[in-house]
């Protein structure tokens, strides 16, 4: 039916076209009958007033002024029609070109939104299966013309009826599915405002931040996992998802505690379990290698001491024993009573991404600055640094011997 109604304007379309240019054609033909018309009747007049000049009725001097009328009464009449004629010319052009457009832009718009409609019909009806493809994981994998077809028929029941918590859901792991990262962020967060507490949408919504990982993401991540782990305690992606957050974030021990008990929960013969053993093996190294800590002690030498400034600050610092002259640990406190104890390790870290925890050896110093400044100044005072190999537990003394001539 369809295909005969396209037939039907087509041929429509070009019978208007046929009968615009068969009326322009014929207009133009009776104007330029009227155009010999008048030259004929001219040239007559012509004639006459010559033959009335040779019998004596008209003088030469009325002979001229009667031609010169009728010339310009000739040339008038001709321009006006002439100006009729391109104007019909013209819209003989226009016409036809603006009803052919007319006729495309009708078609588009029964034809396409039918066509439009069709597809949606279609994902429509495919809905069902796909839906139960995409909540149950199944092993067959939806292809790209179904999940296009799936993401089409879910917008549009979402534009019917506003849809529910599931519905969005479905939609947001289509439109991840498609990398349509943007739409999939929205509609999770239309899923969570629905049903805040369905694992379904709090699990899907965490693994899509933390795939984009951006430090507000994790944040917002780690937050659902909790929220998700609190309906259910013993959810095993939470838990693996709650482990990997904790370790791009740096917190080793709740990745640790979060992947233990992931090995707990997990099946004997679960394909995971490598993978996560690896992965916990790693946090608990970098967990103990943040618990490294170096106990310093400070002491001065008598013949410095009265050299101490009033006002002066003791800085005592670990860096590289050959690397970047920047602390990976630095403490910095007034001057008080020698002996003076401090305590180094990551939690003294001058930069996130430089630590003591990622040397194999500790270079110690300790220097008493004039200007409350870490740098070298003339009258500083300073230690003989000392290098420690870096383990769990370490302890080193340091005495301030020296004066510094600075740069």
């Amino acid at each position: 039916m369809n295909v005969v109604l396209i037939l039907s304007m087509t041929g429509l379309a070009l019978l208007v076209f046929v009968l615009v240019l068969f009326f322009g054609v014929r207009q133009t033909a009776q104007r330029r009958t009227r155009l010999d018309v008048n030259r004929e009747l001219y040239e007559q007049r012509k004639q006459e007033l010559a033959q009335e000049n040779a019998d004596g009725l008209l003088s030469e001097h009325a002979l001229r002024a009667a031609e010169r009328e009728l010339d310009k009464r000739f040339v008038s009449e001709n321009a006006e029609l002439e100006q009729l004629e391109e104007h019909a010319i013209g819209r003989g052009i226009w016409l036809p070109a603006v009803i052919i457009v007319v006729f495309a832009v009708v078609g588009y718009a029964l034809f396409g939104s039918w066509s439009q409609q069709q597809q949606a019909d279609e994902a429509r009806k495919a809905l069902p299966e796909l839906a139960q493809q995409v909540l149950n994981n199944q092993q067959s994998t939806p292809t790209q013309a179904e999940l296009e077809s799936f993401a089409l028929g879910l917008r549009q029941r979402l534009q019917q009826d506003g849809g529910d918590g599931l519905t969005w859901m479905l939609y947001a792991r289509a439109a991840t599915a498609l990398q349509r990262y943007e739409q999939a962020l929205e509609a999770y967060a239309h899923a969570y405002k629905l049903e805040p507490q369905r694992p379904g949408i709090l699990l899907g919504y965490a693994q899509l931040l933390i795939n984009l990982g951006g430090p507000e993401q994790l944040q917002t991540a780690a937050r659902l996992l909790s929220e998700l782990l609190q309906v259910e305690p013993q959810n095993i992606d939470a838990l693996s998802l709650t482990g990997a957050v904790a370790y791009q974030r740096g917190d080793y021990e709740q990745a640790v505690q979060a992947w233990q008990l992931l090995m707990q929960l997990m099946p004997a013969n679960d394909p995971r379990r490598g993978a996560v053993q690896e992965a916990l093996s790693d946090a608990q190294e970098q967990q103990a290698a943040g618990a490294q800590q170096l106990r310093v002690t400070v002491e001065i030498s008598e013949a410095l001491r009265a050299q101490v400034p009033a006002d002066a600050t003791l800085f005592v610092f670990v860096k590289a024993v050959d690397g970047a002259p920047m602390p990976a640990a630095v403490v910095r406190q007034p001057v008080s009573e020698f002996p003076v104890e401090v305590l180094l390790s990551d939690a003294q870290a001058m930069l996130p991404d430089y630590k003591m925890s990622q040397l194999n050896q500790w270079q110690v110093e300790a220097r008493i600055s004039t200007d409350d400044r870490i740098e070298i100044a003339r009258g500083d005072l300073g230690a003989e640094a000392k290098v420690v190999e870096a383990r769990a537990s370490a302890e080193v003394t340091l005495i301030i011997s020296q004066t510094l001539a600075g740069e």
